[in-house]
């Protein structure tokens, strides 16, 4: 178990039994309890997991604060969402950090999805112990443990049953009873530990090749001018920053996909529309331009 920060924290908090596990594990922290309402389900059911909600912060002896919100459409919308409300909840009640329950198993499934979207060096590196997102630190306590540990910790307490973890709609859902059982038996051991040491590889890797990039980051005000004879993979990764950061996450298949066709074909002379939306061409001397967008 990471330790928290040290100031107030808002556990992100369904009711769930890996959110109520860490909450146990927290208990005597400066915490207080997050509730946001997705208002997705029947009105039977949302009572009743208010019901369970309220009567778990209650066991647990620690302080709870509610919020309701309005989810965009798919599994990203409703994180999203989901996300900007717990932090205007910890902002109102004067936290300055968000913990999620997230396990190791939860890291493990999430490397996979990110592998099926084609990710690069930064999906694999999620998720991290902390980052600060829209300027709000957001921990992760758990991301070491096991689920199976949570659970454990939550035995006791009330807790929320949500079923729709079991349908397979969801590409989650689908890997969590399909995918992960289906590689245990492939490999013949446990994939979680597995895919975690993967993820802590690549953060690693990645820090590795961001803190190489700002040492060759030239000075420039308008314009970032890059030289380099050929081509290396710090030299892609400082190209990726400043070309496709602006269309999500930087270190994309896609986008280095992009950059190597690009430098491949030799462009000298010639614009390229960058997936960043930036403008790239070669000039004498191998010379990479790029032209950053106008706001």
């Amino acid at each position: 178990m990471l330790e928290l920060p040290n100031c107030r924290t808002l556990l992100a908090f369904s009711g769930g039994p890996d959110s109520v596990g860490l909450a146990a594990r927290l208990r005597g922290a400066d915490i207080v309890l997050g509730y946001a309402d997705h208002r997705l389900r029947g009105a039977a059911d949302v009572r009743r997991e208010r019901a369970s909600v309220v009567a778990a912060a209650r066991a647990l002896g620690v302080p709870l604060v509610r919020t309701r919100l309005r989810c965009g459409p798919g599994e990203a919308g409703a994180r999203s969402a989901r996300y900007r409300a717990l932090h205007a909840l910890a902002r109102k009640h004067g936290c300055a950090a968000v913990a999620c329950a997230h396990t190791a198993d939860d890291r493990a499934e999430t490397i996979l999805l990110q592998l099926a979207r084609g990710t690069g060096l930064r999906g694999l590196a999620s998720p991290q112990p902390a980052c600060v997102v829209d300027g709000m630190l957001r921990v992760r306590p758990a991301l070491d443990e096991r689920r199976s540990a949570l659970h454990a910790a939550a035995r006791g307490f009330p807790v929320v049953q949500d079923l729709t973890n079991r349908e397979l709609r969801a590409a989650r859902a689908r890997l969590r009873a399909i995918l992960l059982p289906a590689l245990q038996t492939l490999w013949g051991e446990d994939p979680v530990p597995l895919l975690c040491a993967l993820a802590d590889e690549a953060a690693c890797m990645r820090k590795t090749l961001e803190r190489r990039a700002e040492l060759q980051r030239p000075q420039a005000d308008r314009r970032t001018l890059l030289r380099e004879p050929r081509p290396t993979f710090a030299y892609l990764v400082e190209a990726l920053r400043r070309a496709a950061g602006r269309c999500g996450p930087p270190l994309t298949a896609r986008a280095y996909s992009a950059l190597r066709e690009f430098l491949a074909a030799g462009r000298r002379g010639r614009r390229y529309r960058s997936p960043g939306g930036e403008w790239w061409w070669v000039r004498r001397g191998d010379r990479l331009e790029i032209t950053p967008l106008v706001r």
